[in-house]
Order: structure tokens, then C-alpha cells, then sequence
């Protein structure tokens, strides 16, 4: 069977990146990719109390008639690359709708390209990728860099419920790579190496097994106890291609308070991340 992708598009340059990891994917199984671009309705264009002269309908179209050639455009260059696609261009709200085709689609995941914002900035402007990843019930591939290779299979585990739920995912994607299961401990205060390993004997017992996969357990001096760059360093340091983890899809005041590794390693890696949500993700798709 084959595994169906949605490549959301802005025709952005991180947004190209998608294409070279989704070559990777099409060479490991069989792949329907829907390059999917959406467009902005008139009053998301223009507001919704400008009136809509002729002038104004004009210029709308003249723009969406740009937006579909430059979606045939990808489209040919990508299927003369080898990619299986078909273009489609909707109108509305670019998650919303990016959201229902990817449903209606029956996608295993929706990949996207990310300038990965940080801080103020990340903040006042939003990310068309991280609305997705709080929202979809779908799978989210991130990719901020060009990826041209799919191996190495990283899925940072925390010994919570979360555990279980990646695992039960993990069938849908065990054809693509090796897949090791990491845990990292990360401490403000020295640890001598016996007592390094003590402490990672003690976890391994408790770590979660998967067949065929690798068991990982990193003791990590941190004075910030930063989690998410651990795991970052360690996904790039080893070259893996990809990291799978999931998401609690906390938003507002919650997230404030709770900080998300998950977007944290969005934001950091250069490796493409795929996140589940726990909070949206539909049960037809752990099963």
C-alpha cells in the first residue's frame, strides 16, 4: 500500500527543502505525494472591510492566477525529479484547509518547511508549521534544512504514556529507517562515570523495547537542564535523518507555563522532525 503525503507549499525556498526529503522517502516505499498550495480568500487578502471593487477582484485574481502557474511549475519539475504528485490549489485559510485535504487525502503525514523562528520574533509572527502541529490530527514533517538521505530514525522517549503512543506508531514508519529509542537525563551537577552508568543501568530496565530498534540512555551535564538541545545535539551529532516525537498540543497560557520540547526541537534541528499530536491525532492512524 502506498503512503500518501501532503506537501504544503508556499513556494517558499524552505519550503523546496520538503522536496529532496520526500525523494528519500519515495526510494524506502511507495509514495503519493498531494503538493497542496492554498490560497488566501479575497477578505483574507484584503481585509474583510475593503470593499470588493472591481479594482480590488482584479489584482485577487491576477495573483491566484500566478499562485496556479507556479504550482504547474513545481508540479512538472518535481515529477520530472521522480516525485509521484499531483498539484492542487484551494482557496481559504491555509491550516484549516491544509488541514481537511490532508484528511480527505487519508495522508500519513503533512510535510512543510519552517524558518524555525525563535523568540519575540517566532512569537509575534506565528508559523503557518507550528499552527499545524497544535491543531492536525494528521502527522506534521517538518524540515528547515535540505535533506537528501533517510537512514537513521531518532524517537527521544520520556517513560510517560507518551512513550506508548509513538511506539504504537512506529510500524507506520519502521520501513524507512533504523530506528533507535533515546532517552536523555539531563543534570545541572557533575556525575562521575560510575555513577553515570549506575543511573543508566537503572533506566534501561524501565526503557521501552521495540523490535529490531536500538535502546539509547544519555546522561547530560546541562546547567540550564535544557532538554530539547540535547536531543537536538545528539540527533546531529550521530547524523540521524530523521526525528519522530510527540506533541501534548498545548497552546495559550498552558504552553506558557509548560514550555513544548516539541517545538523547541522544531525550532532547533537542522534534522526534519516528525510530530504526533496527542491531543488531535486521529486512532485509525496508530492502528
Amino acid at each position: 500500500m502506498a503512503r500518501k503525503i501532503v506537501w504544503a507549499t508556499d513556494f517558499s525556498e524552505t519550503s523546496r527543502y520538503v522536496g529532496s526529503f520526500l525523494l528519500a522517502v519515495s526510494k524506502k516505499s511507495e509514495t503519493e505525494i498531494l503538493l497542496l498550495h492554498v490560497f488566501p480568500d479575497i477578505a483574507e487578502m484584503y481585509g474583510p472591510f475593503i470593499p470588493q471593487t472591481a479594482n480590488i477582484i482584479a489584482l485577487w485574481e491576477s495573483a491566484k492566477e500566478k499562485a496556479e502557474k507556479t504550482l504547474e511549475s513545481w508540479a512538472k519539475e518535481w515529477k520530472e525529479k521522480g516525485l509521484n504528485l499531483t498539484p492542487k490549489l484551494v482557496i481559504g485559510s491555509p491550516v484549516e484547509e491544509t488541514i481537511r485535504e490532508a484528511v480527505r487525502f487519508q495522508a500519513s503525514c503533512i510535510a512543510v518547511g519552517t524558518k524555525g523562528l525563535t523568540g519575540l520574533k517566532g512569537l509575534l509572527l506565528g508559523s503557518f508549521a507550528k499552527s499545524l502541529l497544535r491543531t492536525s490530527p494528521v502527522p506534521v514533517l517538518t524540515l528547515r534544512f535540505p535533506h537528501v538521505k533517510l537512514e537513521k530514525i531518532l524517537v527521544p522517549v520520556d517513560l510517560s504514556p507518551a512513550t506508548d503512543f509513538v511506539l504504537k506508531y512506529l510500524p507506520k514508519i519502521e520501513d524507512l529507517g533504523k530506528i533507535t529509542l533515546y532517552h536523555a537525563v539531563v543534570v545541572d551537577f557533575f556525575m562521575e562515570e560510575e555513577e553515570k552508568e549506575e543511573l543508566r543501568r537503572r533506566i534501561l530496565e524501565e526503557m521501552p523495547r521495540y523490535p529490531g530498534a536500538d535502546v539509547v540512555v544519555d546522561i547530560v551535564y546541562n546547567r540550564s537542564l535544557d532538554i530539547v538541545q540535547a536531543i537536538v545535539d545528539y540527533a546531529e551529532k550521530n547524523r540521524y535523518d530523521l526525528i519522530v516525537q510527540t506533541s501534548h498540543g498545548r497552546s495559550g497560557i498552558e504552553k506558557v507555563i509548560f514550555g513544548s520540547v516539541a517545538e523547541g526541537v522544531i525550532t532547533r534541528s537542522h534534522v526534519p522532525v516528525l510530530t504526533l499530536n496527542m491531543k488531535t491525532m486521529k486512532a485509525e492512524l496508530l492502528r
